[in-house]
C-alpha cells in the first residue's frame, strides 16, 4: 500500500491477482463486476492525448475531452526568492480555493516544489466536489545551460542532472520520496499520491537560441535516438537530449508505478518550428528551431505527447509586422492557428499574459495588447481576448501567466535600475515582470498605507512636511511608493499649476526651473498642472535613460556632447521599449521605441472605488491632491535601503549608493520666493509589510470562465 492510499499493481502483487480472480469469476458467471467511485475515493484520473485533444478520465472510468483552462503558480512570494520556497501550506490552500473559484480546472508549477504544496493540493482535491488538475513541471539548471551552451556538455552533467530531477518529480507526484533540502531546490518527505490528478508533464524551460545551436554544433552525431518508448526521426541533437529526457520519464513511471501521463518539452515562439521571415531580429528570434513532432511515441506509451508553448502577443516583433503588404488585425491569432494546423498533436499554450506594471517592456502596436502600462479591469478583458484567439485557432488549451505578482523578476528594459540582490523585497511597478499576476501583494498588513482617492483620513495625525504658498505637503512611503498629500484652501485645487521639488542625491541638480529658484539643487520637479498635462521631470544630467542609451550604447540618441551639473534644464523621464530595428523583407528602418514613464495618470486608486483605476498616480477632491511615485521614477534602485543611483557620469557605470531620505519642497508655479525644501525620511525594511488583493481581473475572468 503506497502512502496517501493508492494501491500499486506491480507483477506477483497479491492483491492484484485476487482481483483479477474475482473478475474472472465474474465474466464467466455473466456478472460484470463494475468499480465506481465516489469524489473522495482514489480513483484515477487518467489523461491521454488523441488527435488534437487531451482527455481526461471521469469517474465513471470514460474518457471526456477535455479543454486546459488554467493558471500557472510561480515558486515564490513578496519577501522570498523562488528557491527559498516562502509560501506555506496554508497559503496554498487559500489559493488552490480562489482558483477553483475563478472556475478553471488546471493549474501547472515549474519545478518541484516543496512537501507543503503537495500536501495542500491532495487535501483541497479530497474535500472538493470537482477537482484541480496539475500540470508538473521539471526545470533545467540555467547556470550550466548558460555556462556550456550544450545539453550533453561535461560529461553528462546537465543530462544527468535533468534526468535525477525528473525522476524526483515521478516519486513526488506519488508519494514515494525522500529528497535532501538543498540550497534553492525543494526537498523533504513527501507522502501524498497525487498522481490521480496530474494530466500531463512539462519539461525544460524557454530555450535559448544559443543553448540549441551551441547542442546542435558540438554533438554532430546525435541525430538519433531509439529507447524503451520514445525514438525520434529527422532530429537535431537538441531534438535527442529531448527525446532522451522524455523516455527517462516514461520508463521510470511505468516501471515503478505502472503508468504514464502525457508529456511535453517546452517551448516558446523563439524556438519554434515555423518561419517567420519579416521578424527584424532574425539572429536571436528565428535562428533555429525545436521541433517536438521529431519525437515520436512507441506503442507502449498510451498517454501521448503534446507540445507547450509560451505566446504573448506582444514579443518578437514580428507580431508587429505582417510578412506581407496585408496587416493582420488579430496577429496572435494568426500565429496560434498556423502553429496549431502545424503540428499533429495536441497544442498547449502554457503561458500567455498581460502585466498590470506601470511601466511597459514591449508593444503591440496593433491591438494595444503591450507588457504593460494595463489596468487590471483591462488585464482581464485582454486575456479574455487571448483565451478566445486560443480556441479559435483549435489548441487544446491555455494557461494564463500567472496566479501570483513576482516581485523577484527582472526586466529587460530596468534590470540594470534595480539593486539585484534586493529585488523580492519591494515592487517595483516600473517593471513588467513582476506585475503579471491575478493576485496583487499590496503594502500594509490589513490594508494599504495610503489610498490614493483624494481623502485626507490617513494623514490625520501626520505633520505637514513643508507648507509654502498656501500649500501643506505631507509625505509617506511603503514598498511600493512614495506617496505625497497636498492640502490647500483651494477647492479646486487642480486649477492651479503647482512644482514640487526633489533632492536626491547630493552635489547634483539643478537650482531652478524656468523662474523658480530652490534653495537646494534639485534632480526632480514633479509638474502638476492639471489631469491631463501632469508629470515628474528629471535634471538632465541625471537622466539615466540618456546616458543608457546615447552615452554607453551610443545606438538610440544623438547627444551634443555630455550634459554639464546645475544646466537649468529638467527633462521627460523615459523608458525604452525597442531598439532599432529593419525589416527583412521591406528593408523598412523602425526608429526606436520609447515610453514617457515620467507623465503621470490621472485617476481614483481606490480598488474599491466604482472608478478605479489600477495606474492612477494621482487623484484630486475637495482642496485636496494624493499623489503616489514609483520608486524607480525617481532613480531609487532600493527602497529598503534607501540606496539610489549613484552619479553615473563621474564612476562610469550605473551604481548604487545610499541616502538619508529626500529633500522635497512645493511652490506655486508663479513663485516668486526661493523655494526651501525639507527633509524626508523613512524606516529601512529586511521583509515587506504586505497583504493579498485579487486584481478586477480576476473577477472579470471568473465571469467569463462561469460562463463557458
Amino acid at each position: 500500500m503506497k502512502a496517501g492510499g493508492n494501491i500499486v499493481l506491480r507483477k506477483n502483487n497479491p492483491f492484484l491477482i485476487v482481483l483479477l480472480a474475482v473478475i474472472t469469476i465474474g465474466i464467466v458467471s455473466g456478472v460484470v463486476v463494475y468499480l465506481k467511485a465516489d469524489k473522495n475515493s482514489d480513483y484515477t484520473a487518467d489523461a491521454k492525448c488523441s488527435g488534437k485533444q487531451f482527455y481526461v478520465m471521469n469517474k465513471n472510468g470514460e474518457y471526456e475531452e477535455f479543454f486546459i483552462n488554467g493558471i500557472d503558480i510561480g515558486a515564490s512570494k513578496d519577501g522570498y526568492w523562488p528557491g527559498e520556497f516562502g509560501i506555506e501550506k496554508e497559503d496554498y490552500l487559500r489559493w488552490f480555493k480562489l482558483i477553483a473559484e475563478m472556475n478553471v480546472n488546471t493549474i501547472r508549477v515549474y519545478v518541484a516544489q516543496m512537501p507543503a504544496f503537495y500536501e495542500a493540493f491532495y487535501e483541497y482535491n479530497k474535500s472538493s466536489d470537482e477537482p484541480l488538475y496539475l500540470i508538473q513541471g521539471v526545470y533545467l539548471n540555467e547556470e550550466t545551460v548558460a555556462e556550456y551552451s550544450d545539453a550533453f556538455c561535461n560529461n553528462g552533467e546537465l543530462v544527468n542532472s535533468f534526468d535525477t530531477d525528473i525522476r524526483n518529480v515521478v516519486d513526488i507526484i506519488h508519494g514515494n520520496a525522500e529528497i535532501e533540502k538543498l540550497p534553492g531546490n525543494a526537498g523533504g518527505s513527501y507522502t501524498e499520491d497525487i498522481s490521480r490528478y496530474v494530466i500531463g508533464y512539462i519539461f525544460g524551460i524557454e530555450w535559448s537560441a544559443d543553448f540549441v545551436i551551441g547542442t546542435n554544433e558540438k554533438n554532430p552525431d546525435r541525430t538519433s535516438y531509439d529507447g524503451e518508448y520514445v525514438y525520434t526521426q529527422n532530429a537535431s541533437p537538441f531534438e535527442v537530449f529531448l527525446a532522451e529526457a522524455a523516455d527517462t520519464a516514461i520508463t521510470y513511471e511505468k516501471e515503478n508505478y505502472e503508468s504514464d501521463r502525457p508529456v511535453a518539452m517546452s517551448n516558446w515562439v523563439t524556438t519554434d518550428p515555423l518561419s517567420h521571415p519579416n521578424d527584424p531580429t532574425p539572429e536571436t528570434e528565428d535562428a533555429v528551431s525545436v521541433d517536438v513532432e521529431h519525437i515520436l511515441a512507441k506503442d507502449g506509451f498510451a498517454s501521448g505527447f503534446f507540445a507547450s508553448y509560451h505566446v504573448y502577443p506582444y514579443y518578437p516583433e514580428f507580431f508587429n509586422f505582417a510578412d506581407d503588404n496585408e496587416q493582420s488585425d488579430d496577429t496572435y491569432l494568426d500565429y496560434l492557428t498556423e502553429l496549431n494546423s502545424y503540428h499533429t498533436m495536441p497544442v498547449l499554450i502554457a503561458e500567455y499574459g498581460i502585466p498590470t506594471s506601470r511601466g511597459i517592456a514591449h508593444e503591440n502596436l496593433i491591438s494595444g495588447y503591450n507588457q504593460g502600462n494595463i489596468d487590471e479591469t483591462e488585464q482581464g478583458e485582454i486575456l479574455i481576448a487571448l483565451n478566445k484567439d486560443i480556441v479559435a485557432s483549435g489548441c487544446a488549451g491555455g494557461l494564463i501567466f500567472t496566479w501570483q505578482d513576482e516581485w523577484f523578476k527582472t526586466t529587460w528594459n530596468t534590470t540594470d535600475l534595480e539593486d539585484p540582490d534586493r529585488r523580492p523585497y519591494w515592487d517595483n511597478v516600473q517593471s513588467a515582470e513582476q506585475n503579471f499576476g491575478l493576485l496583487a501583494f499590496d503594502s500594509g498588513e490589513d490594508e494599504s498605507v495610503v489610498t490614493v482617492d483624494g481623502e485626507s483620513n490617513e494623514w490625520q495625525d501626520a505633520e505637514p512636511l513643508v507648507q509654502n504658498d498656501g500649500y501643506s505637503l505631507y509625505a509617506n512611503a511603503d514598498e511600493k511608493y512614495l506617496y505625497l498629500m497636498i492640502e490647500s484652501n483651494v477647492t479646486d485645487i487642480l486649477a492651479n499649476k503647482l512644482i514640487i521639488s526633489f533632492d536626491t542625491i547630493s552635489d547634483q541638480g539643478n537650482t531652478s526651473y524656468g523662474d523658480i529658484k530652490f534653495a537646494d539643487a534639485t534632480d526632480f520637479v514633479l509638474v502638476l498642472d492639471g489631469a491631463e498635462n501632469s508629470r515628474v521631470l528629471v535634471d538632465r544630467y541625471y537622466d539615466v535613460f540618456s546616458y543608457q542609451y546615447s552615452v554607453q550604447t551610443k545606438i538610440i540618441l544623438e547627444t551634443e556632447g555630455l550634459p554639464e551639473k546645475n544646466s537649468g534644464v529638467f527633462v521627460p523621464i523615459n523608458m525604452i521599449l525597442c531598439r532599432p530595428l529593419t525589416l527583412p523583407v521591406s528593408r523598412e528602418i523602425i526608429p526606436y521605441q520609447s515610453f514617457e514613464a515620467g507623465k503621470l495618470t490621472y485617476g481614483n486608486a481606490d480598488p474599491e472605488s466604482e472608478y478605479y483605476n489600477s495606474l492612477a498616480d494621482f487623484y484630486a477632491k475637495d482642496g485636496v491632491i494624493e499623489i503616489r511615485l514609483p520608486w524607480m521614477l525617481m532613480n531609487v534602485m532600493d527602497p529598503s535601503q534607501k540606496e539610489i543611483i549613484a552619479d553615473f557620469y563621474t564612476n562610469e557605470e550605473i551604481a548604487g549608493q545610499t541616502i538619508n531620505g529626500v529633500n522635497i519642497g512645493v511652490a506655486a508655479a508663479d513663485s516668486q520666493e526661493t523655494v526651501f525644501l525639507s527633509p524626508y525620511t523613512w524606516d529601512n525594511w529586511e521583509m515587506p509589510t504586505t497583504h493579498e488583493r485579487l486584481k478586477k481581473s480576476y473577477y472579470v475572468l471568473q465571469d467569463y470562465f462561469a460562463s463557458l
